[in-house]
Protein backbone atom coordinates (compact mmCIF):
# COMPACT_ATOMS: atom_id res chain seq x y z
CA UNK A 1 0.00 0.00 0.00
CA UNK A 2 1.63 3.57 -1.19
CA UNK A 3 1.53 5.80 1.64
CA UNK A 4 0.08 9.60 0.56
CA UNK A 5 1.92 12.29 1.93
CA UNK A 6 1.30 16.15 1.67
CA UNK A 7 1.91 19.68 3.58
CA UNK A 8 -0.82 19.18 5.05
CA UNK A 9 -0.78 16.04 6.64
CA UNK A 10 2.86 16.91 7.33
CA UNK A 11 2.04 19.83 9.45
CA UNK A 12 -0.68 17.85 11.41
CA UNK A 13 2.25 15.20 12.25
CA UNK A 14 4.27 17.84 13.20
CA UNK A 15 1.91 19.12 15.47
CA UNK A 16 1.95 15.70 17.39
CA UNK A 17 5.55 15.33 17.27
CA UNK A 18 5.96 18.83 18.89
CA UNK A 19 3.26 17.77 21.50
CA UNK A 20 5.13 14.84 22.59
CA UNK A 21 8.04 16.73 23.07
CA UNK A 22 6.69 19.11 24.80
CA UNK A 23 4.94 16.26 27.19
CA UNK A 24 8.68 15.24 27.70
CA UNK A 25 9.76 18.62 29.07
CA UNK A 26 6.59 19.49 31.48
CA UNK A 27 7.45 15.63 33.11
CA UNK A 28 10.40 17.31 34.34
CA UNK A 29 9.01 20.35 35.81
CA UNK A 30 6.35 19.22 37.59
CA UNK A 31 7.60 19.15 40.71
CA UNK A 32 5.61 22.52 42.04
CA UNK A 33 2.17 21.21 40.98
CA UNK A 34 2.67 17.11 39.93
CA UNK A 35 -0.81 16.48 40.14
CA UNK A 36 -1.80 19.63 37.99
CA UNK A 37 0.82 18.81 35.61
CA UNK A 38 0.33 15.29 35.01
CA UNK A 39 -3.61 16.40 34.25
CA UNK A 40 -1.70 18.55 31.62
CA UNK A 41 0.27 15.52 30.37
CA UNK A 42 -2.04 13.52 29.64
CA UNK A 43 -4.07 16.26 28.23
CA UNK A 44 -1.38 17.53 25.90
CA UNK A 45 -0.24 13.73 25.17
CA UNK A 46 -4.29 12.83 24.47
CA UNK A 47 -4.11 15.86 21.70
CA UNK A 48 -1.17 15.02 19.97
CA UNK A 49 -2.31 11.54 19.81
CA UNK A 50 -5.36 12.82 18.22
CA UNK A 51 -3.37 14.47 15.70
CA UNK A 52 -1.14 11.86 14.99
CA UNK A 53 -3.92 9.08 14.56
CA UNK A 54 -5.64 11.52 11.93
CA UNK A 55 -1.92 11.74 9.94
CA UNK A 56 -2.07 8.07 10.09
CA UNK A 57 -5.37 7.85 8.33
CA UNK A 58 -4.78 11.03 5.94
CA UNK A 59 -1.55 9.09 4.83
CA UNK A 60 -3.02 6.25 4.41
CA UNK A 61 -0.30 4.32 7.31
CA UNK A 62 -3.46 2.23 8.80
CA UNK A 63 -4.24 0.54 5.48
CA UNK A 64 -1.21 -1.49 5.80
CA UNK A 65 -2.55 -2.96 9.30
CA UNK A 66 -6.31 -2.32 9.24
CA UNK A 67 -7.03 -3.51 12.71
CA UNK A 68 -5.26 -0.44 13.95
CA UNK A 69 -8.09 1.59 12.92
CA UNK A 70 -9.95 0.30 15.97
CA UNK A 71 -6.81 1.10 18.35
CA UNK A 72 -8.28 1.02 21.87
CA UNK A 73 -6.19 4.07 23.30
CA UNK A 74 -9.30 6.73 24.15
CA UNK A 75 -7.81 9.81 23.39
CA UNK A 76 -10.76 11.81 22.53
CA UNK A 77 -12.31 11.14 26.06
CA UNK A 78 -9.21 11.83 27.96
CA UNK A 79 -8.79 15.43 26.08
CA UNK A 80 -11.61 17.13 28.31
CA UNK A 81 -11.27 15.42 31.71
CA UNK A 82 -7.67 15.29 31.68
CA UNK A 83 -8.23 19.48 30.77
CA UNK A 84 -11.15 20.30 33.52
CA UNK A 85 -8.54 18.42 36.43
CA UNK A 86 -5.88 20.13 34.99
CA UNK A 87 -7.49 23.38 35.47
CA UNK A 88 -9.49 21.99 39.02
CA UNK A 89 -5.71 21.10 40.61
CA UNK A 90 -3.79 24.29 39.94
CA UNK A 91 -5.72 25.47 43.09
CA UNK A 92 -3.57 22.73 45.07
CA UNK A 93 -5.59 21.42 48.13
CA UNK A 94 -3.42 18.32 50.06
CA UNK A 95 -6.57 17.77 52.51
CA UNK A 96 -9.18 17.50 49.75
CA UNK A 97 -8.34 13.66 48.75
CA UNK A 98 -12.17 12.40 48.50
CA UNK A 99 -12.31 14.98 45.77
CA UNK A 100 -9.57 13.60 43.49
CA UNK A 101 -11.52 9.67 43.83
CA UNK A 102 -14.48 11.01 42.79
CA UNK A 103 -13.10 13.16 40.12
CA UNK A 104 -12.16 9.98 38.42
CA UNK A 105 -15.66 9.47 37.53
CA UNK A 106 -15.00 12.21 34.41
CA UNK A 107 -12.71 9.04 32.86
CA UNK A 108 -15.69 6.77 33.02
CA UNK A 109 -16.80 7.50 29.22
CA UNK A 110 -12.68 7.23 28.56
CA UNK A 111 -13.34 3.92 29.46
CA UNK A 112 -16.26 2.52 28.20
CA UNK A 113 -14.60 3.81 24.61
CA UNK A 114 -11.29 1.86 25.76
CA UNK A 115 -13.59 -1.73 26.20
CA UNK A 116 -15.24 -1.24 23.65
CA UNK A 117 -12.68 -0.67 21.28
CA UNK A 118 -10.33 -3.80 22.95
CA UNK A 119 -13.26 -5.57 21.78
CA UNK A 120 -13.56 -4.64 18.34
CA UNK A 121 -9.61 -4.44 18.14
CA UNK A 122 -9.33 -8.03 18.81
CA UNK A 123 -12.22 -9.05 16.23
CA UNK A 124 -10.04 -7.31 13.82
CA UNK A 125 -6.81 -8.72 15.23
CA UNK A 126 -8.24 -12.22 14.61
CA UNK A 127 -9.71 -12.01 11.97
CA UNK A 128 -7.07 -9.61 10.52
CA UNK A 129 -9.42 -7.59 8.76
CA UNK A 130 -11.60 -4.47 7.88
CA UNK A 131 -14.80 -6.04 8.21
CA UNK A 132 -15.34 -5.23 11.96
CA UNK A 133 -14.43 -1.51 11.54
CA UNK A 134 -16.85 -1.12 8.07
CA UNK A 135 -19.60 -2.71 10.17
CA UNK A 136 -19.00 -0.45 12.93
CA UNK A 137 -18.59 2.53 10.04
CA UNK A 138 -22.18 2.06 8.50
CA UNK A 139 -23.79 1.56 11.86
CA UNK A 140 -23.22 5.39 12.09
CA UNK A 141 -21.69 4.86 15.46
CA UNK A 142 -18.72 6.93 14.71
CA UNK A 143 -20.69 10.16 13.52
CA UNK A 144 -22.65 9.90 16.98
CA UNK A 145 -19.49 9.26 19.31
CA UNK A 146 -17.85 12.39 17.53
CA UNK A 147 -20.99 14.63 18.52
CA UNK A 148 -20.50 12.90 21.87
CA UNK A 149 -17.22 13.53 22.37
CA UNK A 150 -17.08 17.11 21.46
CA UNK A 151 -20.37 18.06 23.67
CA UNK A 152 -18.67 16.32 26.10
CA UNK A 153 -15.68 18.09 26.04
CA UNK A 154 -16.84 21.81 25.67
CA UNK A 155 -19.46 21.06 28.78
CA UNK A 156 -16.19 20.45 30.78
CA UNK A 157 -14.06 23.15 29.42
CA UNK A 158 -17.43 25.29 30.63
CA UNK A 159 -17.18 24.28 33.91
CA UNK A 160 -13.81 24.87 33.95
CA UNK A 161 -14.48 28.60 33.04
CA UNK A 162 -16.74 28.73 35.60
CA UNK A 163 -14.47 27.56 38.24
CA UNK A 164 -11.92 29.61 37.30
CA UNK A 165 -14.34 32.88 37.78
CA UNK A 166 -14.78 31.84 40.98
CA UNK A 167 -11.46 31.91 41.78
CA UNK A 168 -10.56 35.04 40.36
CA UNK A 169 -13.78 36.86 42.23
CA UNK A 170 -11.87 35.05 45.90
CA UNK A 171 -8.26 36.82 44.80
CA UNK A 172 -9.39 40.20 43.92
CA UNK A 173 -7.06 41.52 45.85
CA UNK A 174 -3.87 40.00 44.75
CA UNK A 175 -3.54 41.13 40.95
CA UNK A 176 -0.06 38.75 40.39
CA UNK A 177 -1.97 35.67 41.22
CA UNK A 178 -5.33 37.02 38.99
CA UNK A 179 -2.43 37.85 36.25
CA UNK A 180 -1.66 33.79 36.41
CA UNK A 181 -5.83 32.94 36.46
CA UNK A 182 -6.47 35.44 33.35
CA UNK A 183 -4.06 33.91 31.63
CA UNK A 184 -5.69 30.11 32.26
CA UNK A 185 -8.93 31.93 30.99
CA UNK A 186 -7.40 33.09 28.08
CA UNK A 187 -5.99 29.68 27.13
CA UNK A 188 -9.71 28.10 28.24
CA UNK A 189 -11.47 30.31 25.87
CA UNK A 190 -9.07 29.22 23.23
CA UNK A 191 -9.79 25.84 23.47
CA UNK A 192 -13.18 26.45 23.70
CA UNK A 193 -13.54 28.11 20.45
CA UNK A 194 -11.00 25.74 18.97
CA UNK A 195 -13.89 22.76 19.52
CA UNK A 196 -17.04 24.95 18.90
CA UNK A 197 -15.31 25.41 15.42
CA UNK A 198 -14.65 21.77 15.23
CA UNK A 199 -18.51 20.84 15.85
CA UNK A 200 -19.81 23.04 13.63
CA UNK A 201 -17.30 22.47 10.95
CA UNK A 202 -17.91 18.26 11.11
CA UNK A 203 -22.03 19.68 11.16
CA UNK A 204 -21.46 21.37 8.14
CA UNK A 205 -19.34 18.57 6.26
CA UNK A 206 -22.16 15.99 7.27
CA UNK A 207 -24.66 18.66 5.90
CA UNK A 208 -23.07 18.97 2.64
CA UNK A 209 -22.39 15.57 1.67
CA UNK A 210 -26.29 14.01 3.27
CA UNK A 211 -24.49 12.38 6.41
CA UNK A 212 -21.13 11.01 4.92
CA UNK A 213 -17.94 12.86 6.78
CA UNK A 214 -15.09 13.57 4.74
CA UNK A 215 -11.69 14.77 5.24
CA UNK A 216 -12.26 18.10 4.19
CA UNK A 217 -13.51 18.75 7.59
CA UNK A 218 -10.73 16.91 9.48
CA UNK A 219 -8.26 19.75 7.52
CA UNK A 220 -8.63 23.00 8.76
CA UNK A 221 -9.95 21.15 12.20
CA UNK A 222 -6.51 19.49 12.32
CA UNK A 223 -4.85 22.72 11.07
CA UNK A 224 -6.56 24.21 13.96
CA UNK A 225 -5.40 21.70 16.12
CA UNK A 226 -1.80 21.90 14.95
CA UNK A 227 -1.96 25.73 15.70
CA UNK A 228 -3.30 24.80 19.59
CA UNK A 229 -0.32 22.80 19.94
CA UNK A 230 2.12 25.11 18.92
CA UNK A 231 0.97 27.63 21.03
CA UNK A 232 1.00 25.46 24.02
CA UNK A 233 5.09 24.74 22.87
CA UNK A 234 5.67 28.26 22.74
CA UNK A 235 3.87 29.01 26.50
CA UNK A 236 5.90 25.68 27.49
CA UNK A 237 9.13 26.42 26.63
CA UNK A 238 8.71 30.19 27.06
CA UNK A 239 7.00 30.51 30.36
CA UNK A 240 6.97 27.14 31.64
CA UNK A 241 5.76 28.61 34.75
CA UNK A 242 2.13 29.33 33.93
CA UNK A 243 1.68 25.49 33.02
CA UNK A 244 3.48 24.15 35.95
CA UNK A 245 3.10 26.43 39.13
CA UNK A 246 -0.43 25.81 41.19
CA UNK A 247 -2.20 27.82 43.26
CA UNK A 248 -1.97 26.57 46.77
CA UNK A 249 -5.65 26.95 48.30
CA UNK A 250 -4.39 26.97 51.83
CA UNK A 251 -1.70 30.35 50.72
CA UNK A 252 -4.45 31.37 48.99
CA UNK A 253 -7.34 31.11 52.02
CA UNK A 254 -4.17 32.60 54.37
CA UNK A 255 -3.48 35.80 52.21
CA UNK A 256 -6.44 38.41 53.61
CA UNK A 257 -5.85 37.87 56.91
CA UNK A 258 -2.06 37.53 56.66
CA UNK A 259 -1.73 40.63 54.32
CA UNK A 260 -3.97 42.29 56.55
CA UNK A 261 -1.89 41.98 59.97
CA UNK A 262 0.98 43.27 57.58
CA UNK A 263 -0.49 46.37 56.06
CA UNK A 264 -1.81 47.35 59.79
CA UNK A 265 1.99 47.17 61.29
CA UNK A 266 3.67 48.84 58.43
CA UNK A 267 1.09 51.74 58.22
CA UNK A 268 1.89 52.39 61.26
CA UNK A 269 5.88 52.36 60.68
CA UNK A 270 4.89 54.47 57.85
CA UNK A 271 2.88 56.79 58.99
CA UNK A 272 2.82 56.98 62.99
CA UNK A 273 7.10 56.15 63.76
CA UNK A 274 7.52 57.63 60.37
CA UNK A 275 10.59 55.37 59.90
CA UNK A 276 11.04 56.10 56.03
CA UNK A 277 12.66 59.52 57.41
CA UNK A 278 15.44 57.05 58.09
CA UNK A 279 17.82 57.62 55.19
CA UNK A 280 19.62 54.16 55.56
CA UNK A 281 15.97 52.49 56.28
CA UNK A 282 15.99 48.92 54.11
CA UNK A 283 13.18 46.43 53.34
CA UNK A 284 15.10 43.86 55.61
CA UNK A 285 15.58 46.33 58.37
CA UNK A 286 11.46 47.13 57.98
CA UNK A 287 11.16 43.11 57.58
CA UNK A 288 12.39 42.71 61.07
CA UNK A 289 10.34 45.25 62.96
CA UNK A 290 7.16 43.81 61.86
CA UNK A 291 8.58 40.36 62.62
CA UNK A 292 8.15 38.46 58.91
CA UNK A 293 10.49 37.48 56.56
CA UNK A 294 11.96 39.95 53.91
CA UNK A 295 10.50 38.21 51.33
CA UNK A 296 6.87 38.69 52.72
CA UNK A 297 7.22 41.91 52.96
CA UNK A 298 8.67 42.67 49.11
CA UNK A 299 5.63 40.22 48.09
CA UNK A 300 2.90 42.46 50.16
CA UNK A 301 4.09 45.81 48.81
CA UNK A 302 4.27 44.72 45.38
CA UNK A 303 0.90 42.85 45.18
CA UNK A 304 -1.01 45.47 47.57
CA UNK A 305 0.88 48.72 46.45
CA UNK A 306 1.48 47.78 43.15
CA UNK A 307 5.26 49.49 43.46
CA UNK A 308 8.73 47.89 44.71
CA UNK A 309 10.01 48.39 48.22
CA UNK A 310 12.18 51.62 46.80
CA UNK A 311 8.79 53.36 44.87
CA UNK A 312 7.06 52.88 47.84
CA UNK A 313 9.46 54.08 50.86
CA UNK A 314 10.00 57.59 47.98
CA UNK A 315 6.49 57.86 47.79
CA UNK A 316 6.09 58.41 51.34
CA UNK A 317 9.79 60.44 51.41
CA UNK A 318 7.91 62.83 48.25
CA UNK A 319 4.56 63.08 50.30
CA UNK A 320 6.64 64.54 53.49
CA UNK A 321 8.40 67.08 51.24
CA UNK A 322 5.09 68.46 50.25
CA UNK A 323 3.42 68.32 53.34
CA UNK A 324 6.78 70.42 54.36
CA UNK A 325 6.83 72.74 51.63
CA UNK A 326 3.15 73.81 52.56
CA UNK A 327 3.80 74.18 56.10
CA UNK A 328 5.08 77.45 57.65
CA UNK A 329 8.26 75.76 59.35
CA UNK A 330 9.22 74.73 55.88
CA UNK A 331 9.54 78.02 54.64
CA UNK A 332 12.53 78.51 56.89
CA UNK A 333 14.84 75.55 55.15
CA UNK A 334 16.21 74.77 51.44
CA UNK A 335 14.42 72.33 49.71
CA UNK A 336 17.76 70.62 50.00
CA UNK A 337 16.85 70.67 53.61
CA UNK A 338 13.72 69.70 53.42
CA UNK A 339 14.37 66.60 51.06
CA UNK A 340 16.75 65.40 53.73
CA UNK A 341 14.43 65.95 56.46
CA UNK A 342 11.59 63.67 54.54
CA UNK A 343 14.68 60.80 53.80
CA UNK A 344 16.07 61.55 51.03
CA UNK A 345 20.29 60.58 51.07
CA UNK A 346 21.29 63.56 48.24
CA UNK A 347 20.01 66.05 46.48
CA UNK A 348 20.57 64.29 43.26
CA UNK A 349 18.32 61.18 44.25
CA UNK A 350 15.66 63.72 46.17
CA UNK A 351 15.39 65.88 42.71
CA UNK A 352 15.04 62.45 40.47
CA UNK A 353 12.87 60.90 42.89
CA UNK A 354 10.94 64.07 43.01
CA UNK A 355 10.27 64.44 39.59
CA UNK A 356 9.74 60.79 38.52
CA UNK A 357 6.52 60.08 41.17
CA UNK A 358 5.00 64.15 41.10
CA UNK A 359 5.89 65.43 37.30
CA UNK A 360 7.99 68.19 38.63
CA UNK A 361 10.80 69.10 40.51
CA UNK A 362 11.04 69.98 43.89
CA UNK A 363 11.56 73.80 42.95
CA UNK A 364 8.55 73.70 40.23
CA UNK A 365 6.08 72.13 42.35
CA UNK A 366 7.07 75.48 45.37
CA UNK A 367 6.28 77.43 42.71
CA UNK A 368 3.16 76.32 41.63
CA UNK A 369 1.84 76.28 45.05
CA UNK A 370 3.07 79.70 45.92
CA UNK A 371 1.36 80.74 42.48
CA UNK A 372 -2.14 78.96 43.76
Amino acid sequence: MEVKLSIINFIILFGAIQGFMLCAVLYQKRKANPLGMNYFILFLFSLSFLNLFYFLIDAKVLEIYKPLYLFPFPYKYLIGASFFLFVKYSFINKKNKVARKMDLWLFLPALLYALLHLYWFSISVFENSYRIARVVINSNFFRINEFFYLAYTIILVILALGLLNKKQISLKDHPKKIKNINWLKLFSKAFLGMLIIDLVLYATDLIIHNGQETLLFYYPNFILNSAFIYYIGYIGYVKPRLLSTGFSTEEINRLPAKSDFIEKKLMDLMDVQEIYRNKKITISEIALQLGIPEKDLSNHINEVHQRNFSDYINQYRVNKVKELINSNEGQKYTLVALGEQAGFSSKSSFNLTFKKLVGLTPSEYKKAQKSD
